[in-house]
């Protein structure tokens, strides 16, 4: 069972005094009546669950300062000339992105490199992602794309 299961399982218990949101195949146990305050205090509890989880940030990301950067620019350069430049890239999130540098700048700047939605993870019908010569540039302003290229 996923934490998200988890939350509307408690949800639906405590709200709404149904045992589990498990399919049993049978009317009397997976149909009930419910009442409109019941129903919306049920939705307030999944409403406030949403938020809180989307409030909590990853420990690592707050530290390199890379929360609240996005796209900037789009680069080409070869996945081994990144490598040569920068160094082993960090993995992206798994689904839209594979690789990613975080680069800080002069000034306390930071600059992201990364692919995203361009490599095999994303589909199958693209490269893998040392194969990649599109990069997007992040940032927290568009201040830091001339630095990064002058550095590259």
């Amino acid at each position: 069972m996923t934490n998200v299961d988890t939350i509307l399982t408690d949800i639906a218990r405590k709200q709404l005094r149904i045992e589990t949101l498990v399919t049993r195949n049978s009317d009397s146990l997976d149909f009930h009546d419910v009442s409109v305050w019941g129903l919306r205090a049920a939705l307030l509890c999944a409403f406030e669950a949403g938020r809180k989880a989307a409030r909590v940030r990853p420990k690592a990301a707050v530290a390199t300062g890379k929360i609240g950067t996005c796209y900037q620019a789009a680069i080409r350069i070869a996945y081994p000339d990144l490598v040569a430049l920068c160094g082993d890239p960090q993995g992206g999130d798994g689904y839209k992105t594979e690789a990613e540098w975080l680069i800080r700048l002069p000034g306390g700047k930071i600059a992201t490199i990364y692919n995203y939605k361009n490599s095999h993870v994303w589909s199958g019908d693209y490269p893998a992602v040392t194969e990649v010569t599109e990069w997007h540039i992040g940032g927290h302003r568009a201040d830091v794309v001339d630095p990064l290229l002058e550095m590259l």
